[in-house]
């Protein structure tokens, strides 16, 4: 078993959740997140309410699959980013990780 977890833009959501249904996945979750590039989040704490414009929405997908599933949506998320090149700085982000042992 793996766990399977994609980092995503918030514009590229819906891609994402079309790829879990065309590889079959029946059930996942998908959390919002705001993330931020330390090399450009300077906070400025002084006024730190004025620093909303510094993050970037975006939305974490997870899910335990078998390998072979997990493997075909790297495939998917590889070939996305490769085509979805004019916006090179927030590309999908996909990581397989092994499940050693569940209860």
């Amino acid at each position: 078993m793996k766990l399977l977890i994609i980092l995503s833009i918030a514009e590229f959501e819906d891609e994402v959740r079309a790829l879990m249904v065309k590889h079959n996945v029946p059930v996942y979750s998908e959390t919002e997140m705001y993330g931020f590039r330390t090399e450009k989040h300077q906070p400025d704490i002084r006024s730190w309410f004025s620093q909303a414009d510094q993050g970037i929405y975006s939305t974490l997908f997870f899910s335990f699959q078998n390998e072979e599933t997990v493997k075909n949506i790297l495939a998917a998320v590889k070939s996305f980013n490769e085509q979805v090149d004019h916006n090179a700085d927030n590309p999908l982000h996909a990581y397989q990780i092994p499940v050693e042992a569940f209860a």
